[in-house]
């Protein structure tokens, strides 16, 4: 209900709005009945047994432990984060221990297994000798794509294989990290690597050692592994690359290994070198106003035509929130026309229709696809039968 526009909420108000809010509260109490019930069923069989805190008699102590404006998405970031490490619940306090075993718990009850569950599963048949040579001699050689985004249990599956021998190449860019939330560990998986493969000397078996002797490559039965850098971009021009040289510089933050890893990248020789501007911004609101200001300026100033011109955004939408929608509310503000490519537009998203709807038919009572998504959608109790019955009375009767 809160997404819909405010004009029809407001319209909404007294007891068609009471009706609506009653059944769905009815529906969420009839979820959470669900939710308790099998939460009582599971902490009956193993909660009890094994020891751990009844969450729902220990309400305060839930909510202060997974602090946030919902205790239980906090809950299941915790759970997402400890798995993703391959954690136990023997290792977290009682209150954590008994999230994480319920989690488990109902997983199993219904003889299921999540992603990390089976990368635990392949670390675990590993430890075993025999299994673990003959993966290793199924697959002698590995190669790792976008490592950047391995969590700690992949990245263990990595060094298990290959710890001793080497023959590993891993492709990756700390920069392009952007799944942390999932548990990525790219900074430990980086450093891991580069300690396991690179900086340390790793064995060679006799027949390496017999096969690459007369390069005069191998000292004493071992060898390093090297770190190649990929200095050329092939995408942008120099003034977008030098940017961002600049600003993988000035948030290394001392690190030595991120000094190792952000090696300054040169462009393809293409255009000429054009000038870049770098703009703070306070809020997103305020980013949007920048942006449309600046586009106004150009377009009336006649520097640039409105159609080379080009914001770009690495993600349309994420959840509910929009990275470019206060950018287009600013655009249409001034009046300037946009085409959203790669997605949607803010104006096509459904509550936008319906009070573009609502408006189309205030200006014009004969728009008749208007007038019917309005009574379909916004009005109470009026279903494809009743709307079929209001729109034979025609126009002049309504």
């Amino acid at each position: 209900d809160h997404l819909q526009p405010a004009v029809v909420v407001a319209a909404a108000r007294g007891p068609a709005k009471r009706a609506r809010v009653a059944v769905k509260a009815e529906k969420t109490q009839a979820q959470l009945s669900v939710t308790r019930v099998l939460y009582e069923h599971l902490y009956a069989r193993i909660g009890r047994a094994r020891g751990l805190v009844d969450l729902v008699a220990n309400k305060l102590a839930f909510e202060k432990e997974f602090p946030g404006k919902d205790p239980r998405r906090e809950m299941m970031n915790f759970v997402y984060r400890a798995k993703s490490r391959g954690d136990g619940p023997e290792l977290y306090p009682q209150l954590e221990r008994s999230v994480l075993a319920a989690y488990n718990g109902t997983l199993r009850r219904f003889g299921l297994v999540d992603f990390d569950d089976l990368l635990k599963s392949a670390e675990q048949l590993l430890d075993d000798e025999r299994i673990l040579a003959t993966v290793r001699g199924e697959y002698p050689y590995l190669l790792v794509d976008e490592f950047q985004d391995f969590n700690q249990l992949q990245t263990r599956l990595v060094l298990r294989m290959q710890t001793g021998i080497g023959r590993v190449t891993a492709v990756g860019d700390e920069r392009q990290s952007i799944y942390a939330f999932r548990g990525a560990a790219c900074e430990s998986n980086f450093r891991l690597f580069l300690e396991t493969f690179v900086d340390a000397t790793v064995r060679r078996t006799k027949a390496e050692d017999e096969e690459e002797d007369g390069a005069g490559d191998v000292t004493d039965g071992g060898g390093k592994g090297s770190m190649e850098c990929l200095t050329r971009n092939y995408r942008s021009h120099q003034s977008i690359v030098d940017l961002g040289n600049i600003v993988a510089r000035d948030t290394i933050g001392g690190s030595e290994l991120l000094t190792r890893l952000r090696v300054p990248l040169q462009a393809q020789e293409s255009a000429p070198v054009v000038p870049v501007a770098v703009w703070h911004a306070t809020d997103v609101a305020n980013e949007g106003e920048l942006v449309a200001e600046r586009i106004r300026g150009l377009v009336n100033s006649g520097t640039c035509p409105a159609s080379e011109i080009a914001v770009l955004s690495r993600c349309l939408q994420f959840g509910t929130y929009r990275p470019t929608g206060q950018i287009e509310a600013a655009l249409l503000r001034r009046g300037i026309p946009f085409v959203v490519r790669g997605g949607h537009s803010a104006l096509k998203s459904r509550r936008m229709q319906l009070l573009m709807a609502l408006v189309r038919v205030l200006a014009n009572s004969d728009d008749d696809i208007a007038f019917e998504a309005c009574m379909v959608e916004l009005a109470v109790d009026v279903g494809p039968a009743t709307a079929n019955i209001i729109r034979a009375l025609g126009n002049d009767k309504i």
